[in-house]
């Protein structure tokens, strides 16, 4: 037992018990007004956690007597029904929301998923969990910002870089005239320093005094003044600056000999094309190498996913370092054992790339397969069911698909179907509405599955076809087989396919049913049961003229209708059908025509009479039409105690007196119409419930009978007997 529901208050319903058998098809079968959608939307509501206000007693809250259900878990609910149509199918882009969570994504897909995802963790974390990388990569883009390269790898003689080829900013070296000036260039701003001293002489030195302290010039200040000139300018020297100050900066990744060499070519006039070459192949070895790094530090998250995996292995190896293109200035040993680390960690991920392409395969291969499925699970569906359409399924992104619909044209082909919600037929939109909830369903791992009224509207073939895909037997992952459903419904063929001859091919184990009826605003469940509860109408009609509990103008009209289930033409083929005909439009005597001229012969009266005992053994046609008189009909009615024997009897009062048929006809010509067709048990069916233990007439009809008969019995003076 899943548990037992208890609801209170609720629209129509005063108050009301449902039990719910847990991994069970539970068909809770009733008539049109019993509180159906009531049920359905109060678990809902009490599992979302939201009150149940809208659902108060004709509309009028009440303190004293709020709407109440009980024994609903919170969560774990999916309901279909009219809302689920409109808010989650039909969509613009789609025909249902998330398609991709519901048709596609399951476990298997996650655990596909995560193992790429893991993988592509462990490189990120790899190769960009190292700071000192990343000092290193920017300190050498401080270096390669020092020295500019023309388009041809050349450097750019232009500024400060064109000073320096000349032989100019070279104050870490000063030539010897210039000696009593050291303290100033062995300051940082040097360069501000050179200009301030280089701009004062070209502005004010042709006054013959010093434009700093007024002293006169002499020899020693002239040659000091020359000599300045032309080993300085303002931007050979911050260029100087900058290179020097970037060696600095990496000193521990340079070799110290070379750096020394290089240092020492600056202003040396014979040597200007020597420092040229050594700084163009160490801005060369700075750029390579910065590229590398560069590709390490801006490997992450948004650089490499599944989508891009066949680019990865040029992607790691555009991140290895080669030591011949380093083999001058960046061949220290820090450099050799940082950059040799980051190789072994790069080789060992390029040794993986295949494994973590196997993987990205098998996601790749179960999507494919998923949607394929799904495809052809839907379209066999749409097929059974006699539907023109196509199901495809279109992956959008990496986490995102659209459901389509596509319309099948007389040649085979499929042809897109624009607003699919605009275009289906209501039966239609039901029906796919019905198959998607189910996988929505499946995927969200509903506790209990509601299903309100799903298939009343559509006729027979469709009905079996969609209740058979939504309880596949045998599918548990991919149908409700065996989860625990509630189906709501005022249709009676799912009670007979799965209860009584298991078209549905269920197990007895994993489905049940109940009828429900609501009496005055009070629920009541009776289980109905295989072969007991469910039989065929004519051996339902059998059973009620034989049984000698029931009011004998029932009995009649039952064997009579039982005749006509056996003959083609009972009028002709059967002695017996005449004789009950004749009773009920109480003729003195069994006749053939309705005037009642044409009697039958005394060899058809013993053969009929014969018939009939085998069902009514006390049958006599002179009593029993005095049984059946309006005025015993009328007395007879108000002390059955059965709905559906009191449509009986009403249909044979209304048979005896033309007048009466023809005031009911005028009173509620419905009510004449179901009384005229009481005979005709569930007509629609081969089977019925046992009306002896189940009551299938209406309320209103009841109610609207009861009225009639009473204004009928006033015809009657019940005082003379």
């Amino acid at each position: 037992m899943f548990n037992t529901i208890k609801i209170r208050n609720c629209n129509n319903i005063t108050s009301g018990e449902i039990d719910i058998c847990a991994d069970k098809l539970n068909i809770l079968f009733g008539r049109n007004g019993t509180g159906k959608s009531t049920i359905a939307r109060a678990i809902y509501l009490a599992s979302q956690s939201k009150p149940l206000t809208e659902l108060a007693p004709y509309g009028s809250v009440s303190e004293t007597a709020p709407p109440i259900i009980e024994g609903v878990e919170t969560g774990g609910v999916a309901i279909f029904d009219d809302n689920y149509v409109s808010q989650y199918v039909y969509q613009p882009d789609s025909l249902m929301k998330d398609a991709f969570e519901v048709l596609i994504r399951s476990n298997e897909y996650d655990e596909a998923k995560k193992n790429i995802d893991d993988a592509l963790a462990k490189i990120k974390a790899t190769i960009t969990g190292r700071q000192e990388i990343i000092d290193l990569q920017a300190q050498i883009g401080v270096l390669i910002d020092t020295i500019k390269f023309t388009t041809n790898n050349k450097i750019a003689k232009r500024g400060g870089a064109k000073g320096v080829l000349e032989g100019k900013g070279t104050y870490f070296k000063p030539p010897q005239e210039l000696s009593e000036l050291k303290p100033f260039f062995e300051e940082d701003t040097v360069s501000k320093w050179a200009a301030w001293r280089l701009q004062g002489y070209e502005l004010f030195g042709q006054k013959g005094r010093c434009p700093y302290c007024s002293t006169g010039d002499t020899e020693k200040t002239g040659t000091i003044n020359k000599v300045f000139a032309e080993s300085f300018d303002k931007a050979s020297v911050e260029t100087a600056a900058a290179i020097i100050k970037a060696l600095e900066g990496l000193k521990p990744y340079l070799s110290e000999d070379k750096v020394s060499e290089l240092v020492s070519l600056f202003g040396v006039k014979e040597d200007l094309k020597v420092l040229e070459t050594q700084l163009t192949k160490l801005r060369a070895e700075a750029n390579y190498l910065h590229e590398r790094l560069t590709s390490i530090v801006s490997f992450n998250g948004s650089s490499v996913d599944r989508n891009s995996i066949t680019e990865l292995e040029s992607k790691l190896t555009d991140m290895k370092v080669d030591f011949r293109a380093i083999d001058v200035y960046f061949v220290s040993d820090l450099t050799k054992s940082e950059m040799g680390a980051i190789n072994s960690e790069i080789d060992s991920l390029l040794g993986k790339v295949g494994i973590l392409k196997g993987e990205i395969g098998k996601y790749n291969k179960y999507i494919q397969d998923k949607i394929q499925s799904r495809e052809q699970d839907i379209n066999d569906f749409l097929n059974l069911a006699g539907f023109k359409y196509k199901f495809d399924v279109e992956m959008v992104g990496e986490n995102s698909a659209r459901a389509l619909l596509k319309y099948i044209l007389p040649d085979g082909n499929s042809s897109d179907m624009q607003a699919p919600g605009q275009h289906l037929s209501w039966g239609e939109k039901h029906s796919f509405a019905l198959i998607l909830f189910m996988f929505d369903a499946i995927h969200s791992d509903a506790n209990l599955v509601i299903l309100d009224d799903p298939i009343s509207s559509f006729d027979s073939n469709k009905k079996y076809a969609i209740i058979n895909r939504l309880f596949k037997t045998g599918e548990k992952g991919n149908s409700l087989y065996e989860k625990t459903v509630l189906m709501l419904t005022h249709d009676f063929e799912p009670v007979i396919d799965y209860i009584q001859t298991n078209s549905g091919r269920q197990k007895p184990t994993s489905v049940c049913a109940n009828y429900f009826e609501n009496k005055n605003g009070v629920l009541q469940c009776t289980p109905i049961r295989k072969d007991d509860d469910l039989m065929s109408s004519v051996v339902l009609l059998k059973e009620l003229a034989s049984d000698t509990a029931i009011d004998i103008a029932a009995r009649i009209g039952c064997l009579r209708k039982f005749i006509e289930h056996q003959c083609k033409d009972p009028k002709v083929e059967s002695d017996a059908y005449n004789i009950l005909s004749s009773l009920i439009h109480g003729r003195s005597e069994p006749t053939l025509d309705k005037e009642g001229s044409d009697k039958l012969s005394e060899r058809q009266v013993d053969t009929g009479m014969q018939y009939i005992k085998s069902f009514i053994p006390d049958f006599n046609y002179t009593a029993n039409l005095a049984q059946c008189t309006p005025q015993c009909l009328m007395e007879r009615y108000v002390t059955e105690h059965s709905a559906y024997i009191k449509m009986l009897i009403l249909r044979v009062y209304t048979e005896r007196d033309n007048e009466a048929r023809e005031r009911l006809r005028k009173y509620n010509d419905v009510l004449r119409k179901y009384v005229d067709e009481t005979y005709h048990i569930e007509n629609d069916y081969l089977y019925s419930l046992d009306v002896r233990r189940f009551n299938i007439v209406p309320d209103n009809y009841i109610a609207d009978a009861e009225r009639y008969v009473a204004d009928e019995r006033a015809r009657f003076d019940f005082s003379e007997e």
